[in-house]
């Protein structure tokens, strides 16, 4: 009776050892991170710009993003180039909690080096959403930005998805430029 249930127990330890996740060749190994979006500033997107009246335009919103990279691992960075070094951002997408602007969607090819940092930049809104608006438009709300991508295993696309988000405070009006 007790030898059956010590191999009894010896089993349920060997198939419990199975049935916790560890680290395989499927897990994520590294997280992306917002380290900034707009310098960490709120954003004022000018439905008009009139400064030069002669040259009248409706400025385009682009946002300076700066995404990083956390090995999952604890340990110090994965020398670039290493398998599961670097996180490839492939997109993003704005959503905004009122809905003055549709959503937007569009791709990047950002590499962050593993423990590392890149910076580029994202279109917050659509200029055909703005052109639509009247000039008398006056509202402040939250865009919620979210990026995707993958580790970039081996030179080649086959690692985890990854993503992260980050919100930011849209201020939309015609601020007079004049």
């Amino acid at each position: 009776m007790i030898r059956g249930l010590r191999y009894a127990l010896a089993l349920l330890a060997v198939v419990g050892s199975f049935a916790i996740g560890g680290c395989t060749d499927e897990s994520s190994r590294n997280t992306l991170t917002v380290v900034s979006l707009n310098d960490g500033d709120s954003f004022a997107s000018d439905l008009i710009n009139e400064a030069d009246t002669s040259k009248i335009f409706i400025p385009v919103d682009l946002v300076p993003v700066e995404l990083g990279n956390i090995p999952n691992g604890g340990g110090d960075p994965i020398a670039p180039g290493d398998p599961y070094s670097e996180i490839v951002v492939t997109g993003y997408t704005v959503t905004y909690a009122n809905g003055i602007y549709s959503t937007v969607s569009g791709g990047m090819n950002l590499r962050v080096p593993s423990g590392g940092k890149a910076a580029g930049s994202i279109a917050l809104s659509n200029i055909a959403d703005k052109a639509v608006l009247p000039l008398s438009t006056a509202s402040t709300t939250t865009a919620t930005v979210h990026f995707s991508g993958y580790n970039y295993i081996n030179g080649i696309r086959n690692g985890d998805a990854v993503w992260a988000e980050a919100t930011i405070t849209v201020q939309v009006a015609n601020f007079g430029d004049n």
